[in-house]
């Protein structure tokens, strides 16, 4: 399998430059694990390739063009009643609909998980994007 094409470090670029700035909504890419006490602000996990499975215009199973399915995850950590909240959330859900930055890929999907603790919400992004890729013959499945 080749590698994603887009990147955690373009991700937390991209989300800094729209994050809103008073008072700052921090970006960072290291994301935590699920012990951790999370304070405000916004994670990106790795991107990973999750599946590969054969292009559907391919003519036979073992044919040369592949659909390789890249997953990343981003959680947002707000309060209650934040009012950057709704401006971080549209950040990251109008980055699924950027062509330009998801260039090479075919479709980005993505769901939205919320936990609203006491005073607190979890905001889990779990972005699908899809793209097409030739058989490498020195990849391994």
């Amino acid at each position: 399998m080749a590698v994603p094409i887009i990147t955690k470090e373009q991700i937390v670029d991209y989300l800094r430059e729209r994050a809103p700035q008073n008072p700052i909504v921090e970006v960072s890419g290291i994301y935590p694990s699920t012990d951790d006490i999370v304070p405000y602000g916004v994670y990106i996990d790795d991107v990973t390739t999750m599946s590969r499975e054969p292009y559907q215009l391919g003519v036979q199973y073992c044919g040369s063009i592949y659909t390789e399915t890249d997953q990343f995850t981003i959680l947002y950590v707000s309060f209650q009643n934040d009012p950057q909240s709704i401006q971080m959330q549209v950040a990251i859900e109008d980055m699924a609909a950027n062509v330009t930055f998801f260039d090479g890929y075919h479709e980005v999907d993505f769901t939205r998980d919320i936990v609203i603790g006491n005073r607190s919400e979890k905001h889990t992004y779990t972005f699908d994007i899809k793209r097409i890729e030739f058989n490498n013959p020195t990849a391994t499945n």
